[in-house]
Order: structure tokens, then sequence, then C-alpha cells
């Protein structure tokens, strides 16, 4: 393979990658998180709903690390009204009810994923894909913390490391 001189010459213009193709060599590049929302980034309470009290600050330390994908029961409509709140861009995520959330996870690339109660066919599947270490659970009862991040911020070294 020849490298290219990046000197201009006379009369030819420079090519440069055009932004959009940058914007998609840095989500390739970013590993996925996918996240439960209801315990972990938003709270029930009895029939209604609030924000997890550290979800904010957690989705804003997060969220140019990694591609956010919304693995959850609640409607679209509903996830997308999350985003909102969070002022994050998240994919909403689909999965098989019947195979569990982990149907939804992309093996293939590097993951983390933060639930607060994943099912034991969930667990099975990972362990079967070994990647049971990519699972980062939560209290439903407090949703996120700052121990959360800390936990991400780890597996997020563990991660860039293997690849």
């Amino acid at each position: 393979m020849t490298k290219r001189s990046a000197r201009p010459q006379a009369g030819k213009p420079v090519a440069q990658a055009a932004p959009l193709e940058l914007g998609i060599e840095l989500i390739a590049a970013r590993p996925n998180l996918y996240i439960g929302i209801v315990g972990t980034l938003v709270l029930q309470e009895g029939t209604s709903f609030r924000l997890a009290p550290f979800a904010r600050e957690f989705i804003r330390e997060i969220r140019n690390r990694f591609h956010l994908i919304f693995l959850s029961k609640l409607s679209t409509a509903a996830a997308k009204e999350v985003s909102e709140l969070l002022e994050a861009e998240f994919e909403i995520g689909s999965y098989r009810k019947g195979l569990g959330k982990v149907s939804g996870i992309d093996f293939s690339r590097p993951f983390l994923w933060i639930d607060q109660a994943p099912s034991s066919r969930d667990l099975m599947r990972l362990a079967e894909e070994r990647c049971s270490s990519h699972l980062i659970t939560v209290n439903g009862r407090d949703g996120v913390t700052r121990g959360t991040l800390t936990k991400v911020e780890f597996c997020l070294d563990d991660l860039m490391i293997q690849r």
C-alpha cells in the first residue's frame, strides 16, 4: 500500500472527507450502550414516573462516548419523551419479548448493557455469548447512580482494550 502525499498539487483541490462520512465513522467507533428505562433512568412510583436523581448527569457524562440505545417495554412515544427529558439522542432498540431484551443486542459490536431486572433468559444468553461482564445492573429504587457511572467508565476502558 502506498502512502499519498498530503501536500496539494498546483491546480488540484485537496480531497477532504465529507462530514457525513466522518460522522458515521465516529458513531461506528463508539461502543453501544443498551439501557433500560424504567428502574434505570426513570423511577416508577405507583402509577407515576419521575427521572432518577442522577439520570441527567449520568447521560451528560456518557452520551459522547457511546451509541445510546433504549431496550425497554415502554412505547416508542414514551421512550422519545424520556430521550427529550434527558436531552440526548437515543436509538429505540427492538427485541423479541419471548427471547428477552438480550435478543436486541448486537453481539458483533462492543457493548455494555444497563438494566435493573434482566430475566434469567437474558442472563443465560449473556453467559452463552461470554458477555456476562458487559451487564451492569442497578437498583430499581435508585436507578443509575455515581457508582453506575464509575462501573461504566471502568468497563469502557476494558472494551477499548479488547478492540
